[in-house]
C-alpha cells in the first residue's frame, strides 16, 4: 500500500471519527456552558439599551429644550454635569456612572413641576425604559471612582432648585451623547 492510501485509510477509521466527534461534542459543550454563564453574570448593555430609545429621547429632549424659557445670563457659566469622556482613559465613564446620573436626573430634575409641565407626551415612558434597563443591565455592587463627583452633581442641582432643574434639563443632551458613543 501506498503511503497516502494508509493515510486515507487511517483518518477514516470509525474509531478515530468517534473520537473526534466526542471531542467536538464535549468542547462545544463547554464553549456552551462558558457562552451561558457570562450572558447569566452581566447583559452588556451596549445590548440591551435599543438605538431607537436614544434617537427618541434625543429629539424629544431637544423639543423640550427648545419649550424651556431662556435662562439667565449668570446660569450659563455654571456646568452641572461633571467633564467625563467615553474615549480617554482619564475621566472616562461607564454604564455604572451613566446609571447614577440617570438616577439623579429622574430624582431631582424631570420629576420637579418646572420642568414636568413642559415635558414632551410619552417623555417620563422613553425615561423609565432607560432607567429600567440601566438597572438590568449594570452590576449595582460595583463602586464607581467618580461617586463623589456624582453626589457633587446631585447637590448642585438639588441647590439652585428650579433653575437647577432647567440647567440640568439643557445637560441632558450630553448624558445622551455619551451613552451613543458607548453603544
Amino acid at each position: 500500500m501506498k503511503k497516502a492510501d494508509r493515510l486515507l485509510q487511517f483518518s477514516m477509521s470509525p474509531t478515530i471519527m468517534v473520537r473526534m466527534s466526542a471531542l467536538t461534542l464535549f468542547i462545544s459543550l463547554i464553549a456552551g456552558v462558558v457562552v451561558t454563564a457570562t450572558a447569566g453574570q452581566g447583559v452588556t448593555c451596549r445590548r440591551e439599551i435599543p438605538g431607537e430609545l436614544i434617537r427618541e429621547l434625543w429629539n424629544r429632549t431637544n423639543a423640550l429644550i427648545n419649550e424651556l424659557p431662556k435662562e439667565e445670563r449668570f446660569s450659563r457659566r455654571l456646568r452641572l454635569l461633571p467633564k467625563f469622556c467615553t474615549k480617554c482613559s482619564e475621566r472616562s465613564i461607564g454604564w455604572l456612572e451613566l446609571q447614577k446620573i440617570i438616577d439623579i436626573y429622574q430624582a431631582s430634575v424631570f420629576s420637579r413641576a418646572a420642568i414636568k409641565k413642559f415635558l414632551p407626551q410619552h417623555y417620563d415612558e422613553l425615561l423609565y425604559r432607560l432607567h429600567h434597563t440601566l438597572q438590568h443591565c449594570v452590576s449595582s455592587s460595583k463602586h464607581s471612582k467618580y461617586s463623589k463627583t456624582i453626589k457633587k452633581m446631585a447637590r448642585k442641582i438639588k441647590k439652585r432648585r428650579d433653575e437647577g432643574a432647567l440647567k440640568a434639563v439643557r445637560e441632558f443632551s450630553f448624558i445622551l451623547r455619551w451613552i451613543d458613543e458607548l453603544m
